[in-house]
């Protein structure tokens, strides 16, 4: 019988590298922990700390006139002496008209429910690649049949998947606790079917916005060679975008409206990523899709979204290319 020679093929290169990925879980999952129970408890807290509890204790206007009329004081004497004190009739009317919740609802997922999931993402992501590059590890990893295009795939991949069980974590704590707060302040008037897309579509604005951070983050760990570079521009844009948002929030209509914000302070707004949560906007649409009462529909958080993740993917993989593409110090 004849023999027939085969040429021998190349090995078909891995999409990811399951072992990297396994190494990547092992070396960052006590961090992962941590930080995702403690951005949980965050949300269980406030939950059930402040959202039990009243924000506005309505004025019983019938107390009001009989305290004015035992006391023989007339109505302009009042007034007059509102003036004085710097609340005009129509700021009044302006402090009677705001929504306190889009106030709590800025607070808890732009700057409170961040903080932490902001924090992950500024290590990880320098650890994953640029930290590796600067202690010579990359290049043990190389000198195996993984190539860099498998590495970055890998550890983006990795970054992605742990920011998306992060949230799931966070989500289920922020549904509960709130479904909670809402049978003890509301027993009888809980509309779940809000409560759930509306608390769904606050933790995926806020995953969104982490998206857009961890393309940042990602792309600047690819982009250099040393660590501190990779944490002085990754870190560094995540630290500008949340103190942007906390100085923004001086400029917030609703605090400007009580005295207590400058509208130049809304100029800081224009500066954070975070202001693409939009959390007015999908209140309204969850409102609006339930069928619950006061609902408008809104869909400004759709484009808003699309923009965080657009802003992620294209940082990410600008720095995967430069990554795959640069030299390297091994």
């Amino acid at each position: 019988m004849k023999k027939v020679n085969k040429t021998p093929t190349k090995a078909k290169r891995e999409f990811i590298s399951k072992p990297l990925f396994k190494q990547s879980l092992k070396s960052n999952y006590l961090l992962w922990l941590i930080l995702t129970l403690g951005s949980a408890g965050i949300f269980i807290i406030i939950n059930l700390v402040v959202g039990t509890k009243a924000i506005f204790t309505n004025i019983d206007m019938n107390t009001v006139q009989t305290y004015v009329k035992d006391e023989g004081l007339s109505w302009l004497q009042i007034l007059g002496l509102l003036e004085n004190m710097g609340f005009s009739l129509s700021r009044i009317q302006t402090m009677s008209q705001i929504d306190l919740n889009s106030v709590m609802n800025d607070l808890i997922y732009k700057i409170a429910g961040v903080l932490l999931p902001m924090i992950y993402v500024m290590i990880i992501c320098n650890k994953l690649i640029a930290a590796q590059v600067s202690d010579g590890s990359m290049a043990y990893v190389l000198s195996t049949p993984t190539n860099r295009k498998t590495v970055v795939r890998t550890q983006y991949l990795f970054m992605i998947v742990s920011l998306v069980a992060m949230y799931i974590v966070i989500t289920l704590g922020a549904y509960i606790s709130g479904a909670v707060a809402f049978f003890i302040t509301q027993p009888t008037n809980i509309n779940f079917g809000t409560l759930t897309l509306r608390t769904f579509l606050y933790c995926f604005g806020s995953f969104a916005a982490m998206f857009g951070l961890t393309g940042i983050c990602f792309g600047a760990s690819c982009y250099f060679n040393k660590s501190t570079n990779s944490i002085a521009i990754g870190g560094g844009a995540c630290i500008l975008a949340f103190l942007g948002c906390i100085l923004g929030l001086f400029g917030n209509k609703v605090f400007v409206s009580v005295g207590v914000g400058v509208q130049a302070m809304n100029f800081f707004n224009y500066l954070t990523i975070y202001t693409l949560i939009d959390t007015e906007s999908m209140s309204n649409f969850a409102k609006a899709v339930t069928g619950a009462y006061g609902g408008t529909m809104s869909f400004a958080w759709m484009w808003e979204s699309a923009i965080l993740l657009v802003i992620g993917a294209v940082f990410a993989f600008g720095g995967a290319f430069k990554f795959v593409k640069k030299d390297l110090p091994l």
